[in-house]
């Protein structure tokens, strides 16, 4: 993934870390990426809390107990654009073990600061193709998709984050390993999902205004991460927070009351931010 990211942007500056659970590599300062991280994390052989055996019994419907060994790895990565017209692209895939009990979850999605409905089909429409290559289930898109609208939404702002994409949690099925692979090979491919996204809106010229309206977008970006993302409050101690919080933009701005004026570009993105479409059939 990062020599993909290397050849999309030569100008940009990558710096890695090695930390006792993993590796961070973190890009700034690109011509195309401003900021961005791709981390791996490997936990091996922990002891589950209780509260963390709760919430994984909640959600899985399987019994964990406080004390359970387990065993988890992360690969995760965020980049966000320089350009204003170009989205942002979050994703991630993970396996957690509990003894001989196994589960998968990740997904890609995407967050523009103005929405382009062209760009919106040819995302999910792409990851719905790779759904359907993977899974048996006609359904599956379209249940990952809605998985992804209600998790990355912000209840206080009525806005959904960005676009959406895919999301999957707790998944035990027998695809799931070629699927999570499949969806990290696909995200910075040439004929990927995202990358022709980057390829058409990147040499556009863009004025300071829009660049502002992107620092606004940004900050919902970071409100979600710090109020309600699940993977930032498991992972937030003092030992981790340089590493979880470097999937933060590296610019934001934070204006009060900043309400886009009727049929700008601005207000349509707003609308589609709040009410979620369809962009493909399923």
């Amino acid at each position: 993934m990062v020599a993909q990211a290397k050849a999309l942007d030569p100008a940009s500056q990558w710096t890695i870390d090695e930390h006792a659970k993993g590796r961070a590599i973190v890009v700034e300062d690109g011509d195309v990426f401003e900021k961005g991280c791709v981390s791996i994390t490997l936990i091996e052989d922990g002891e589950l809390s209780a509260a963390r055996a709760s919430a994984i019994s909640a959600r899985s419907n399987r019994q964990i107990a406080a004390g359970d060994r387990y065993s988890a790895c992360a690969l995760s990565f965020v980049l966000h654009a320089r350009s204003p017209l170009v989205p942002t692209l979050r994703g991630d895939v993970r396996c957690f073990t509990v003894g001989s009990e196994e589960w998968w979850g990740g997904g890609l999605d995407l967050t523009p600061s103005y929405v382009e409905v062209e760009d919106c089909v040819h995302f999910h429409s792409s990851l719905a193709r790779l759904c359907a290559s993977h899974s048996p289930d006609p359904g599956t898109y379209a249940e990952m998709k809605r998985t992804c609208d209600d998790y990355f939404y912000l209840p206080a702002r009525g806005e959904h984050r960005g676009v959406g994409g895919i999301f999957f949690d707790d998944l035990a099925s027998d695809w799931a390993p070629a699927f999570a692979r499949a969806l990290i090979d696909a995200a910075l491919d040439e004929d990927g999902p995202y990358v022709p996204i980057v390829r058409k809106r990147r040499p556009l010229e863009y004025t300071d205004a829009q660049k502002q309206w992107q620092y606004l977008r940004r900050g919902r970006y970071v409100e979600f991460n710090l109020l309600y993302d699940r993977g930032v409050k498991f992972g937030l101690t003092p030992e981790s927070v340089e590493r979880v919080l470097v999937s933060s933009p590296p610019m934001v701005a934070f204006k009060y009351k900043a309400i886009p004026a009727d049929g700008t570009l601005e207000a349509a993105t707003l609308e589609v931010l709040r009410r979620p479409k369809q962009w493909v059939e399923s």
